[in-house]
């Protein structure tokens, strides 16, 4: 069993899809997201399309872990475990994490099978051998030609178009890999998402901070204002426009629009920035107030 994080055991008490489990952890129900997978749907109703595959791949994930089984759980860190269980969740906020049976890489098995891409939206796997071994995985899936890369078989047509994912997801890690590499000798450089709560102390005390972070939607909120979210609600950071009637302001929008937030999986954007600025709390919430261009960055400020 190839570990390189922190991990804990757990029971199995429900599979809901391919990748998405619920384990009782010490008397604890914890909806589980699996790290490196992202398979098809088996249920109606999600952003991805319901397919015949998708419910190929909860089959394979029922048979693979039986109610009550026990599995082991890897964090992407290294941190004690309270931490690691408050750090790696998802934008739902379920554990994100590596799943493992009887000594068996469960993601590197459904990737070679070509139940799932290697998924690398958020980033490649953070240990090197996990990615090493993932990258593998799915090449042996694609020369072989199974799978999600053989959609006319498996679905009947092409439910999701894999090619233009892969090229938008490999964009997104190449990025997440650089603010990876900046952060090793900038521990300053915060992220959104796996420094939530540093950023919510910061907020509380109106520090000014650079901050790592997906762009993902933009709202309006009434004539003037605006708000551009990170897709997250277990961990809500918001960039905050105050007036939009400014030509900074417009210039910030523009920016946002032809750049960076991406308006669907078919008009992909960079999606990630490092935004500078002061940040403040709006119902116990961190935002960051944005009213130039210049503050938001595709490399880490000087």
């Amino acid at each position: 069993m190839p570990t390189e994080g922190s991990t804990i055991s757990a029971n199995v008490t429900r599979v809901v899809d391919g990748d998405t489990l619920v384990v009782d952890l010490d008397g604890v129900q914890e909806k589980l997201r699996i790290a490196s997978l992202d398979t098809e749907e088996s249920n109606p109703g999600g952003e991805k399309p319901e397919t015949p595959f998708g419910k190929k791949a909860k089959e394979k994930a029922i048979a693979t872990f039986p109610i009550g089984s026990q599995v082991t759980l890897e964090f992407a860190g290294t941190e004690p475990i309270d931490e690691a269980l408050a750090r790696y969740r998802d934008n739902f906020g379920r554990l994100l994490v590596w799943v493992y049976v009887e000594e068996k890489d469960f993601q590197e098995q459904m990737i070679r099978e070509g139940f799932s891409p290697y998924f690398n939206k958020y980033g490649r796997a953070d240990f090197a051998g996990h990615d090493q071994r993932y990258t593998h995985a799915e090449r042996v899936a694609q020369s072989n030609h199974v799978g999600v890369w053989n959609q006319l078989e498996v679905n009947g047509s092409e439910m999701r178009n894999y090619a233009l994912l892969h090229v938008w997801w490999n964009l997104r890690a190449d990025v997440i890999d650089k603010y990876r590499a900046a952060r090793q000798s900038r521990p300053e450089l915060l992220n959104s998402r796996l420094d939530y709560q540093q950023i919510v102390e910061l907020a509380a005390a109106g520090q000014t901070a650079t901050i790592f972070t997906e762009l993902r939607t933009f709202t309006r909120l009434g004539q003037r204002k605006a708000m551009v979210d990170i897709g997250s609600k277990a961990q809500p950071f918001k960039l905050f426009i105050p007036d939009m009637d400014t030509e900074e302001a417009r210039d910030v929008i523009r920016l946002l629009d032809n750049r960076y937030v991406a308006r669907d999986e078919n008009h992909p954007g960079r999606s990630y920035a490092y935004v500078t600025g002061e940040l403040k709390l709006f119902r116990e919430e961190p935002e960051m107030i944005v009213t130039v261009a210049d503050q938001l960055a595709d490399s880490p400020p000087s």
